[in-house]
């Protein structure tokens, strides 16, 4: 039986063969002892462990297998060159199905896709509109007009600040939108109400900081004309100095012929012409009186104190405003916002109109003691200049 089974599958191989002619006329040559479909059938050994008997002789197992891999090799080989001369086509891959599941997951991430896009934009217009009424809000804040109060101590170097009295006062207001700055002097002497001696029914201006201060000096100050001072800074011959000397020096034009003796030797100054002055030279511009009124000593005052502004405005002065804003507010006492400092700075920017008054009036005595008396015109007109709206206009 099993050599039934054996025999069947040796004329399967040559059912095989016959069916694979074609594709062996195609060999260029074939294997030595392969002349024919049953050549190796009638040749097989008759003996060995390999062999067995069929009613049409004995078949070595052996040679069945290694005539069957040459034929493989050979069908191989007259497949390849057959396919190579006809041009023939490789058959294209199965295409791989879609997963149905992963489809539907990014089925459902497309979806969330535009909704997750939709939230980005919304939030960033929201933080740009956010941003927008933010800056739209500081730049009106920055813009309103801001009263600054510049108070000039009258001690010397190494000398206590209290006690002292204000050796001169300059009120400033700033409009940006107008491009202008308002400036009042006020002589030392002016005789106006104190809000630190009740007692009494007017007194020196100056003498209001030695009774109470900074304080009880923007009182009188407001009192006098009826504004609101938003900062203050007081300023001493030491640290005046040091400011003009932390900055690199001003430039300012001398408004007048005179002489001065400062810390470190006597500056001549000729009106009309241009100084580069530092710290000790500006000093002892600023506090020249002798040979003119009050009111011009007030004015140098001021002319140095915007050479500085400008100079801090100017982009070769950008880099120093923190340092100098530090000094100021350590060694002066500043009191000054981000705001005020940004209304300060566009207002000196924009190259303003600067409108400088001064409280006119005459000398008087009140019980044998010498007194500025202001005029009531003179007053007036100041407390209209400095009620301004945002926009520079008389309110």
């Amino acid at each position: 039986m099993k050599d039934e089974q054996k025999l069947s599958r040796v004329e399967r191989k040559k059912r095989e063969q016959a069916f694979d002619q074609e594709y062996k006329e195609t060999s260029e040559s074939d294997a030595p002892g392969n002349e024919g479909d049953s050549a190796f059938v009638e040749d097989a050994p008759s003996e060995g462990p390999d062999a067995y008997q069929s009613p049409e002789g004995t078949i070595d197992q052996t040679s069945v297998r290694k005539e069957s891999d040459q034929y493989r090799k050979k069908r191989g080989n007259a497949r390849s060159l057959f396919r190579g001369q006809s041009g023939g086509r490789k058959r294209p891959k199965r295409e791989q199905r879609p997963d149905r599941t992963s489809s539907a997951a990014n089925r459902g991430a497309e979806d969330r896709k535009p909704e997750k896009v939709k939230r980005q934009r919304k939030w960033k217009g929201k933080a740009f509109m956010l941003f927008l009424l933010l800056f739209i809000l500081v730049g009106y804040l920055a813009t309103s007009p801001f009263t600054f109060l510049v108070m000039g101590s009258d001690a010397r170097v190494g000398e206590s600040l209290s006690g002292s009295r204000t050796d001169s006062l300059q009120l400033m207001e700033f409009v940006p939108r107008s491009r202008t700055v308002q400036n009042v002097s006020i002589p030392r002497d002016t005789y106006t109400a104190i809000p630190c001696e009740p007692e009494r029914e007017g007194d020196k201006i100056t003498h209001a900081f030695a009774y109470g201060g900074a304080d009880c000096t923007i009182g009188a100050v407001e009192g006098l004309t009826n504004a609101t001072i938003d900062g203050q800074v007081v300023i001493t011959f030491e640290s005046f100095m040091e400011l003009i000397d932390l900055i690199g020096g001003v430039n300012v034009t001398a408004t007048h012929t005179f002489s001065e003796k400062g810390f470190n030797q006597t500056y001549e100054y000729t009106e009309g012409v241009s100084y580069a002055m530092d710290g000790d030279m500006a000093l002892a511009y600023a506090r020249h009186r002798k040979s003119d009124t009050d009111g011009a000593r007030s004015n140098r005052q001021t002319e140095v104190m915007t050479a500085v502004a400008e100079k801090l405005a100017s982009p070769s002065g950008w880099t120093k405003i923190p340092a100098t804003y530090r000094f100021m507010k350590e060694e002066m006492g500043l009191e000054m916002n981000v705001l005020q400092m940004a209304s300060v700075g566009l207002t000196m920017i924009m190259s303003p109109e600067v409108n400088k008054m001064q409280v006119e009036g005459q000398d008087a005595y009140i019980n044998n003691v010498y007194y500025y008396q202001p005029a009531e015109e003179s007053v007036k007109e100041i407390q209209d200049a400095l009620d301004l709206t945002i926009w520079g206009t008389t309110r």
